[in-house]
């Protein structure tokens, strides 16, 4: 199927893709309702300027109530939009375990893929994971070289959109990181040993989930947005949802107390579901 496919959201039999569908376009309605009333108040302020060149008091506007209620009706088709989302999936235990047709078990592999590599590096080095992984040694080899491989090394078949979704995930976690070591091999490893000493190892497979899921929306549904609202308001109405989940896993990260935990094994696979299904509870505002 490739990056292209795409989910008819009125398919028979699966309202929740209607529903998720839905919620995407009544966010984008918000952004075209709050550009009114921005385009609406620059009208009156050009107005009010020329009543006051012409000796007249103006008349005030007080558009911050119209403001606030665009704002919370926004809110809460986020909330729709993700709520929807894990129904779409078959709810959160089926996706957080990746039992689900749709969601879940690519990402799931792929953040195994990264705890795997980064666990490795901390452990053995760089050279010698690299050397593992295929790439040989890193002798008469460049930054670019190694950055290239890895991106190659973390991307699965694009069979369909939850494997895109997970490459693209698990490349912008890699670049970010990469974008950090200045080009130099040996900070890219000691950054890589940092991440898995500490907390930092946890923080970014929350943040691969948040952008995981963020793609699934993206993929899904930018497009029709697009051709439905215009590039403007689309590419705003995703800006807003990234932002939005990105926001909430940084409020879990600072929650989160993680204890030392060996990746590789048992207990790191667990810990990539618990963290997984975390993420799921808080975009979606669920208590237990």
């Amino acid at each position: 199927m490739g990056t292209t496919q795409r989910i008819n959201p009125g398919v028979t039999n699966e309202p929740n893709w209607g529903d998720l569908s839905n919620s995407i376009t009544q966010l984008a309605k918000t952004l075209e309702q709050e550009k009114k009333l921005d385009d609406e108040e620059a009208k009156e302020n050009v107005e009010d300027k020329k009543e006051n060149d012409d000796g007249k008091k103006p008349v005030v506007s007080d558009n911050s109530k119209q403001y606030k209620k665009i704002l919370d009706r926004r809110t809460e088709h986020i909330k729709s939009m993700f709520r929807n989302l894990v129904k779409t999936g078959g709810g959160r235990k089926a996706i957080a375990s990746g039992k689900s047709s749709s969601i879940g078990k690519a990402g799931l592999k792929s953040a195994g893929k990264l705890a795997g590599f980064f666990t490795s590096v901390a452990s053995n080095g760089l050279d010698k994971t690299l050397t593992d992984i295929g790439f040989g040694s890193l002798q008469g080899k460049s930054f670019n070289d190694v950055i290239d491989y890895l991106l190659i090394y973390c991307s699965d078949s694009n069979q369909g959109m939850d494997e895109t979704a997970a490459n693209k995930a698990s490349c912008e976690i890699m670049k970010e990181i990469a974008a950090q070591s200045d080009n130099d091999v040996k900070k890219y490893q000691d950054l890589i040993k940092e991440l898995v000493d500490g907390q930092g190892l946890a923080d970014t497979l929350c943040k691969f989930w948040g952008l995981y899921i963020f793609e699934h929306l993206s993929q899904r549904f930018e497009e029709k947005i697009q051709q439905q609202k215009g590039e403007e308001v689309s590419k705003e109405t995703f800006k807003i949802i990234k932002d939005d989940i990105l926001g909430r896993v940084k409020v879990l990260n600072t929650q989160r107390a993680v204890s030392k935990i060996d990746w590789n094994k048992a207990e790191g696979r667990k810990e990539i579901e618990k963290i997984f299904d975390s993420i799921i509870k808080i975009i979606c505002n669920e208590k237990n």
